[in-house]
């Protein structure tokens, strides 16, 4: 696990550049490359200002090897996949942020304390939890979304919402799932 430092993604997103620029000889392709590495760039930039925010916050992020993203609001710590494009790394961190601000503001009825944690198997898989567990995690996406137009990070909604949905997709299926479901 490695703690975000802004020249090293900097230096990452030069090397994807120049292995994409070079691979193939097409102006076309050498185009695709530069505005991907502007991209990434840019969200950088913007990954940067959010990992302050997470430390003025007194609250670490991490990046590591394990796919997606997690927040742990007893420690304060945000673990995320190291190896996702900045962009990715940008909105998935968005998100934890907003499970942050879901158990920080205690006076919240709903989410204030976050979804029921249980170490009982007959609750933690009954619908109930999995639909609170599923509305938390919309709700987080809903914070995350909030804070970035706070910090005036200026992105893409339409892009933003590709990456929301798709790790939407597997807590809806997980909610759905029979297996272990048990009922309320």
């Amino acid at each position: 696990m490695i703690k975000f430092d802004k020249q090293l993604w900097l230096t990452r997103a030069w090397s994807r550049f120049k292995r994409a620029a070079y691979k193939g000889t097409s102006a076309r392709r050498r185009g695709e490359a530069e505005k991907q590495w502007f991209r990434d760039v840019v969200c950088i930039e913007k990954l940067a200002l959010v990992v302050d925010w997470c430390c003025y916050r007194n609250v670490t992020v991490l990046f590591g090897k394990k796919e997606g993203g997690s927040y742990d609001s007893i420690t304060k710590v945000v673990t995320m996949a190291g190896r996702n494009r900045p962009e990715k790394q940008l909105y998935i961190l968005l998100h934890e942020c907003g499970h942050h601000l879901i158990g920080y503001d205690e006076k919240d009825e709903r989410f204030g304390i976050g979804y029921p944690h249980c170490g009982d198997a007959n609750i933690n898989t009954t619908f109930h939890h999995r639909l609170a567990c599923l509305e938390e995690e919309i709700e987080a996406w809903a914070r995350g979304w909030r804070l970035a137009k706070r910090l005036l990070l200026n992105l893409d909604r339409a892009a933003f919402d590709v990456v929301r949905v798709d790790c939407l997709k597997s807590y809806v299926k997980w909610a759905n799932s029979k297996a272990l479901l048990t009922s309320v």
